[in-house]
């Protein structure tokens, strides 16, 4: 029996009209009402049952559940849903139809209504009477009381366990087009995917400009003709005759009809405040323009370096390299690293860069130019969801492989491929997944109801060789997981493996491009 798809397996569990077997038809939460209905079309059987374990959203609504069931009625199928989820439960009953947890727990006649269990033994809560029902909520309450460490826990078990990796090649064709998956011609819904990555190129600049690095010194000589002291400030300015300018290094006062030496430093660095004997004559303060000044010797100590510098052909060949970008194969190849559970068509992608403003313009001084980018590359893609259940039905149906684990399929294109009409594109893909042979979720929840936490993850290991194993017991405090199957939840994932650097991407369905994570890239070579 199997819950991955149209299957058969079990009969009306007691008390049922339906005489032949009930075919079980695997639904997802986002899974849309006419899939559900596409599903049960080609379901080979008259009973068919929708396990949905973790609930349905559109099923969960009074227009959904109503979809469902008038196209059972037009399409002469009787439908019963398996599920843990109260809203979708709620629904099912609400229209009459039989709900149950688990498919092979259906009770065909209960019509919506409640069913009791005991062992192996089911029977319809009947529509009972004030007295009745309150009679039956105390009984309910003294059970619960005695039950509160046995039944009432609650159990979510995530195990990784050994498995076998199953590979083979498969041809596909997938559209845009397709919202359901044909398992017989393997017809695949696909759907634009993107990734976005900040990308800073760097590049050395070519352009050379020439820097002061210690600045001139000179002896300026002031002289005061009025009738009245003058006191120069300390950083007063003089102005030589090629408009350098010079502080005064400290303050002096300059007597009335007399001179006074000071000195002074040029205000930049550099080789330009080597000026000559005579130069500096000029003040920039009008407050001292009443005292004449003169270097009566050369200033000198200026001194400039030639340092790199950012010329306008630097700026013009680091933005064609971003624009190269958008031709380069190793780039769009990043796609699927960003979405290794996804089957991309690389062949089709787009890739669209964004330039940002160069981090020095031209004529600066900068030893690195750096220019962020972002690159953005789409492409059309089976995404892991539809993957997923291609892989079920190709892989267990050649390989007779066992319980696949979530999360570890993955496909990649052969090359051998060629483009179908009307968009679609036909191509064959090796498609990969991890298998857990000879286990199932039910092994596991028999190995462990009942146990204590630390006695269920050894039982575990000694039993299957599991030694990844995480236990959430709801309440915390109960002293052992629960007796009853139904209150464990069994969830099976891939086996850890060694943590690898994050990729820098964003990545996302049809949605606008966001930032990333920033990344370098040397110029050259180009791709």
């Amino acid at each position: 029996m199997t819950d991955d798809g149209p299957a058969t397996g079990f009969g009306d569990d007691g008390g049922g009209d339906t005489s032949g077997l009930a075919s079980v038809v695997f639904v997802e939460p986002g899974d849309d009402v006419a899939s559900v209905c596409g599903r049960i079309d080609t379901a080979p059987t008259f009973a068919v049952v929708l396990h949905a374990p973790d609930g349905n959203r559109q099923l969960a609504t009074e227009l959904g559940m109503r979809r469902l069931q008038r196209h059972a009625e037009e399409s002469g199928r009787v439908v019963a849903i398996a599920t843990t989820s109260a809203a979708l439960t709620t629904r099912a009953r609400e229209v009459g139809i039989p709900v149950a947890r688990r498919p092979e727990r259906v009770r065909w006649d209960s019509a919506g209504r409640r069913v009791f269990r005991l062992g192996k033994h089911t029977s319809l809560v009947p529509a009972w009477g004030g007295l009745v029902q309150f009679a039956a909520v105390v009984l309910v309450v003294l059970v619960s009381a005695g039950l509160a460490l046995t039944m009432a826990p609650a159990a979510t078990i995530t195990v990784a366990p050994p498995a076998e990796t199953v590979t083979d090649t498969i041809v596909v064709t997938a559209s845009a087009d397709r919202s359901t998956v044909d398992f017989e011609k393997l017809l695949v819904p696909a759907q634009k995917v993107s990734a976005t990555q900040k990308v800073t190129l760097a590049m050395r600049p070519t352009g050379r400009i020439s820097v002061g690095v210690k600045p001139a010194a000179a002896a300026v000589t002031m002289t005061n003709p009025t009738q009245a002291d003058v006191q120069v400030l300390e950083h007063a300015l003089l102005v030589a005759k090629n408009d350098s300018r010079f502080e005064v290094l400290a303050a002096v006062t300059v007597p009335a009809g007399k001179s006074v030496t000071a000195q002074v430093t040029a205000a930049s660095p550099g080789a330009g405040g080597n000026v000559p004997a005579g130069s500096i004559t000029a003040w920039a303060d009008a407050r001292f323009r009443a005292l004449t000044a003169t270097n009566p010797l050369a200033a000198t100590g200026g001194t400039s370096e030639e340092r790199l510098a950012v010329d306008a052909n630097d700026i013009v060949a680091i933005k064609a390299l971003a624009k190269d970008l958008e031709k380069s194969e190793t780039v769009r190849k990043l796609l699927t690293t960003s979405r290794p559970q996804d089957a991309v068509f690389l062949r089709d992608a787009e890739t669209t860069v964004t330039l940002g403003e160069p981090s020095a313009a031209a004529g600066a001084v900068a030893d690195v130019l750096f220019l962020d980018v972002d690159v953005t590359i789409s492409a059309l893609a089976i995404v892991s969801e539809t993957l997923q259940q291609v892989a079920v039905g190709a892989l267990r149906a050649r390989h007779g492989a066992g319980e696949l684990i979530p999360g570890s399929v993955s496909a990649v294109e052969t090359g051998a491929r060629q483009d179908a009409q009307d968009g679609a594109i036909r191509t064959e893909l090796r498609i990969s997944g991890q298998f857990a042979r000879d286990l199932s979720p039910s092994d596991i929840e028999d190995a462990v109801k009942g146990r204590s936490v630390g006695d269920a993850e050894a039982t575990l290991k000694a039993r299957y060789g599991i030694d990844d194993t995480e236990v959430d017991l709801s309440p915390g405090w109960a002293p052992w997981l629960p007796r009853f199957g139904f209150r464990i939840d069994v969830r099976f994932r891939v086996q850890a493996e060694p943590a690898a650097a994050a990729t820098p991407f964003t990545t996302h369905d049809n949605q606008s491009p966001t930032a990333a994570a920033p990344a370098t890239a040397s110029p050259s070579p180009r791709n």
